[in-house]
């Protein structure tokens, strides 16, 4: 009688736990924000004396966007010279174009901001100088509409 009473208990308490299977977060994102370009890392390091990446990215219906990342390097600038630059543009107007080639700024989390059009070319550019193994790096970039 105790076990059968047990194995009611824990019947009645997996048919009580089953609900229905809405979904309880469906509010989006809870900073309001649509995520159109996420990449774990952009990154470039240096094989030789000199090198250069450049990605190109088109955006569509995105007038309004932000970019987040996490920039790293371990250029001196007194051995090595880094910097990243960030531009929007298309046919007729340059949005944002902008350089960071300040190495005490560059090993910091950025944030920056494009107002543009509704169809434009995002564009990322990494550059690296050296003589040694030098890097730098873009984690967690993260391009959003606001």
């Amino acid at each position: 009688m105790k076990y059968l009473l047990m194995c009611l208990v824990v019947c009645f308490t997996y048919l009580y736990g089953c609900g229905n299977d809405s979904t309880t977060n469906s509010g989006g994102p809870p900073n309001g924000e649509t995520v159109i370009l996420s990449l774990d890392s952009l990154s470039i390091t240096l094989s030789t004396i000199f090198g250069i990446i450049d990605s190109n990215f088109v955006i569509n219906n995105a007038p309004n966007i932000k970019i987040t990342f996490n920039c790293s390097t371990n250029a001196d600038s007194v051995n090595s010279f880094a910097l990243y630059r960030i531009s929007a543009a298309d046919s007729n107007t340059i949005y944002k174009d902008t350089t960071n080639d300040v190495i005490s700024s560059l090993n910091h989390a950025q944030t920056i901001i494009i107002n543009a059009s509704n169809v434009y070319i995002l564009k990322f550019y990494l550059q690296v100088n050296g003589n040694s193994t030098y890097f730098l790096r873009l984690r967690n970039l993260r391009v959003t509409i606001v």
